[in-house]
């Protein structure tokens, strides 16, 4: 998949290109039903679907002391991009210059900066431009004026409400695992960097990788059935988050993952991704080691289940 930093830097294709604008942290089943409408009409043109979204996300900007918790990195998102089958994502930096624009003027500069754009989807409750004051109503009429395909996607529904970012995040800091999985199509995920630890859980007989968190949310404290992805292999795993309090007192939060039947893998100073598929349960303080040894082997047997 391409990946540009900012619409000036499209290059022309010889294709047309259809695409998916919105803010997509998380990118989730909301997200990718937009996302799956660009993919399909670029494929029965034989074009390309592309995404055009923002980095940083706008309230990053816009409220920089009072923006929500992203979901998602920025590589994450283009992962599961790229995952779909997209194309190409603008990841356009978002300044207070460029929200000023009139809506005419940015659908005018997105024609200008990619001469074979023939079509857009969004979700119908998308907005853009000075005052927001762009909607799916004024596209509707500025991609007919120019016969271009557009599609304002409706909202989609998890248990019978509407699914969004804000109800996912809420989701996260209560530990509803399932309800956040279900809403994202997919386990919610963290991304850092492999470091070395303390090596407890190796005197344990239970070695685990200490990852350096990317995102800016982590699920509630706890044991998790996981799966770790490094490069293109998924590893059946256990997910720790906590203070191993049983050993230390006010220490730092720690993610740290055991590999169910990988003991030979050398995962120091490598980027991976822990998907959490379902909550165990809550970080505990054990009175020594060997009550936290025989809880671990239990809570093992409990993952093993899950993840068979």
């Amino acid at each position: 998949m391409k990946i540009i930093h900012a619409l000036e830097e499209f290059h022309e294709t010889d294709v047309p290109v259809i695409l998916a604008a919105g803010c997509f942290d998380g990118l989730h089943i909301g997200h990718t039903a937009v996302i799956q409408k660009a993919i399909e009409r670029a494929k029965e043109i034989n074009g390309e679907a592309w995404v055009f979204t923002f980095d940083p996300h706008p309230a990053k900007v816009l409220m920089p002391d009072r923006a929500p918790p992203l979901i998602f990195t920025t590589d994450q998102q283009s992962l599961h991009l790229q995952e779909m089958g997209v194309d190409g994502c603008i990841l356009q930096p978002f300044t207070i210059d460029f929200m000023k624009q009139e809506p005419l003027d940015f659908f005018e500069n997105l024609c200008t900066c990619i001469p074979h754009l023939a079509g857009i989807s969004v979700g119908e409750d998308w907005s853009f431009g000075r005052n927001r004051a762009g909607n799916a109503a004024l596209l509707t009429k500025l991609c007919g004026e120019r016969n271009m395909y557009f599609s304002a996607h409706p909202e989609v529904q998890w248990n019978n409400e509407r699914v969004s970012s804000t109800r996912i995040r809420e989701a996260i800091k209560l530990g509803h695992t399932a309800e956040v999985n279900g809403m994202l199509g997919r386990p919610l995920s963290t991304i850092g960097k492999v470091e070395h630890g303390e090596k407890i859980g190796r005197k344990l007989g239970y070695p685990t990788a200490n990852i350096d968190p990317e995102n800016d949310m982590l699920p509630p404290r706890g044991i998790y059935a996981a799966r770790l992805r490094v490069g293109h292999t998924l590893y059946n795993a256990a997910a720790y988050i906590g203070h191993r309090g049983t050993f230390h007192e006010n220490k730092p939060q720690v993610l740290e993952v055991h590999l169910l039947d990988e003991t030979e893998i050398d995962l120091y100073g490598q980027h991976v991704e822990v998907s959490y598929l379902k909550y165990i349960r809550g970080d505990e303080v054990f009175e020594d080691a060997e009550k936290l040894k025989a809880q671990i082997a239990a809570d093992l047997a409990a993952i093993r289940a899950v993840l068979d």
